[in-house]
């Protein structure tokens, strides 16, 4: 009789380990989920992003257009001005480009497919403002010769320089946000991992 009552106590002990060991698969598998769900979702935020920036730029050639005849700029810088503008925003393309559907599949090189992404938008951020620093000194360099009155090149040069910080301004915050997000997902994933 004693045997039959360890016997069915064994039992009962055997199921509720299949049972709390159910409890932390699911648990598993859901937290899985959830991390593939906020990958999914900032990833998905910043290809919004992305478009945003382009409706931008597609707004704007027309009105650098009109710039360019109303202060007689050259072509090659407004060719130049057209030219970062839509790389800058192909590029970033580019770097965030990740198939958002099949997100998750292998968590480890999802990991290290966002530091890799952190690693060149970083290298795009320094190159961008390299290059916007130039495009400051010819658009400066052009509006003082190029307009007869110099008080007004220069407030002209005055508005582009507060212009220029404003929009360097707005694009280091973006860049920080992708950036800040790229550490959550990754934190997300390691933590992941680190549970299984």
């Amino acid at each position: 009789m004693e045997n039959l009552n360890n016997m069915n106590e064994l039992e009962e002990m055997r199921r509720e380990l299949q049972a709390l060991k159910d409890k932390v698969e699911r648990k598993g598998v859901l937290n899985e989920r959830l991390v593939k769900k906020s990958i999914h979702d900032n990833m998905k935020g910043i290809h919004h992003t992305i478009y945003k920036l382009l409706a931008v730029a597609v707004l704007i050639t027309p009105v650098w257009l009109f710039i360019k005849y109303q202060y007689n700029l050259s072509w090659p810088l407004f060719i130049f001005t057209l030219l970062i503008m839509y790389v800058s925003i192909f590029f970033d393309w580019f770097i965030n480009r990740m198939d958002v559907d099949n997100l998750g599949k292998d968590l480890k090189e999802t990991a290290n497919s966002l530091l890799e992404m952190k690693k060149r938008r970083s290298l795009q951020e320094k190159i961008g403002f390299c290059v916007l620093f130039i495009w400051m000194l010819w658009l400066g360099y052009e509006f003082y010769h190029n307009i007869a009155n110099h008080s007004e090149a220069i407030a002209i040069m005055v508005g582009a320089i507060v212009g220029g910080v404003i929009g360097g301004a707005i694009g280091l915050s973006i860049f920080f946000k992708w950036q800040r997000k790229n550490d959550e997902m990754i934190e997300q994933i390691n933590d992941l991992l680190k549970e299984g």
